[in-house]
């Protein structure tokens, strides 16, 4: 065997030892959820408002989250990587109080919770 066909073999050999599988290769990131809370302290115009600034949701799907957090306690208003969750989940804490009602002294709760893979 040449010189060449032995570097050859040896090259490939290297390369099939550090090939992953496709599965490895595309592994995916877990996902999570940020979830808005709901309290009296914050109005429907506060939680539009919101949405649209630090989301970039329109008006509609504002509304759509605010009247869940109302009805229902509660909404999911994303599904993120952790990073990005942990971020948002900060940005609403940073929000503020809500300018339309005065008895509002902070910003509104959220929490990042895993999101369930199917």
């Amino acid at each position: 065997m040449s010189h060449e066909a032995v570097l050859e073999e040896t090259q490939t050999q290297e390369q099939k030892k550090t090939r992953t599988s496709p599965k490895e290769e595309f592994k995916k990131q877990p996902k999570y959820q940020v979830i808005l809370w709901n309290d009296d302290d914050h109005s429907f115009t506060y939680v539009i408002v919101m949405m649209k600034k630090l989301f970039g949701y329109t008006e509609t799907r504002g509304g759509i989250i605010a009247l869940r957090v109302h009805k229902c306690g509660k909404a999911t208003v994303g599904v993120f990587s952790l990073e990005v969750a942990e971020l948002k989940r900060d940005q609403i804490h940073a929000f503020g109080p809500d300018p339309w009602l005065s008895e509002s002294k902070g910003s509104m709760y959220a929490t990042i919770e895993p999101l369930e893979e199917i």
